[in-house]
């Protein structure tokens, strides 16, 4: 995965510089980009974009005045969508930004749209931590800034479930079988979440998951560790979490120590922690 340079993926997916865009400050956290703006040129053209270099992006602008309960805090724009955001008045933008494919996998095929973000306890903190994260001079250790990737790409993914939760119809077994996965992959680095704390969260019965499951050909629970091994296996390939050891490797992917993580990688098929570190190295 390589990083591209802000001034690019502005003039790629806005088709202003960064002058025009009012550019202050870009941050990297490996998949997620956070950018802030002094909004200079009051109509921004967002464009569908193919190839690799596909973002989706979240915009948060600062209000002036005191903004209207009904009023929208933050707009989402798909990667494929074909906008124009119309800035009514000079404002500062903080900007998420975060590659299309990894947006592409949580939703599972699910067709996005540009969305509105409507104030609520969820939205609200993602505005605050954004802004602070943005603003902030300082990245941090390679821990925190992996920490901050995973809570800011969390974040987008909670954010687009929430406005799209009541758009989209009940559709029987497939479904519930998309939103399970959507919610797997929200809470797949926390150790203490369950099929059953997923049940419930879903409203049904964990036997009633596990049939729609083995519709699949597998279970809930082997697809929960399938996701964590996938996670582990990236950030255990990845140079940028060398620092970080097994067993917080293990605490980041949603496994209790590197014992579980290690039985987990085995049972997948894939090679151990120490093996899959300098395989890397040695390319």
């Amino acid at each position: 995965m390589r990083d591209i340079p802000p001034s690019h993926m502005l003039t790629s997916h806005l088709g202003i510089d960064s002058h025009r865009a009012g550019l202050i400050m870009a941050k990297s956290f490996r998949s997620v980009v956070t950018t802030v703006h002094r909004v200079r040129d009051f109509r921004w053209r967002w464009a569908p974009q193919d190839g690799q270099d596909r973002y989706a992006a979240v915009f948060f602008p600062r209000f002036d005045v005191e903004q209207l309960e009904d009023e929208p805090i933050g707009l989402f724009l798909p990667a494929d969508a074909a906008e124009t955001i119309d800035w009514e008045r000079p404002t500062d933008v903080v900007g998420v930004w975060m590659r299309a494919e990894s947006l592409d996998d949580f939703m599972n095929g699910a067709q996005l749209e540009r969305m509105s973000l409507q104030p609520s306890p969820l939205t609200t903190a993602f505005r605050a931590f954004a802004r602070s994260v943005a603003h902030e001079p300082d990245t941090g250790s390679s821990i925190s800034r992996y920490a901050i990737e995973r809570l800011l790409a969390e974040m987008v993914f909670s954010a687009v479930l929430e406005t799209q939760a009541g758009e989209l119809p009940e559709r029987g077994p497939a479904s519930l079988l998309d939103r399970a996965r959507s919610t797997m992959l929200l809470h797949r680095e926390d150790p203490a979440f369950t099929v059953t704390e997923l049940a419930s969260e879903l409203h049904v019965s964990p036997r009633h998951l596990q049939r729609a499951f083995a519709r699949a050909q597998t279970t809930p629970g082997d697809a929960l560790r399938l996701m964590r091994v996938e996670l582990a296996e990236s950030l255990l390939r990845n140079p940028d979490y060398a620092p970080l050891s097994v067993d917080e490797i293990a605490r980041h992917s949603g496994f209790s120590n590197g014992l579980q993580l290690r039985r987990a990688l085995r049972a997948e098929g894939l090679p151990a922690p120490s093996e899959l570190r300098p395989a890397l190295v040695a390319g």
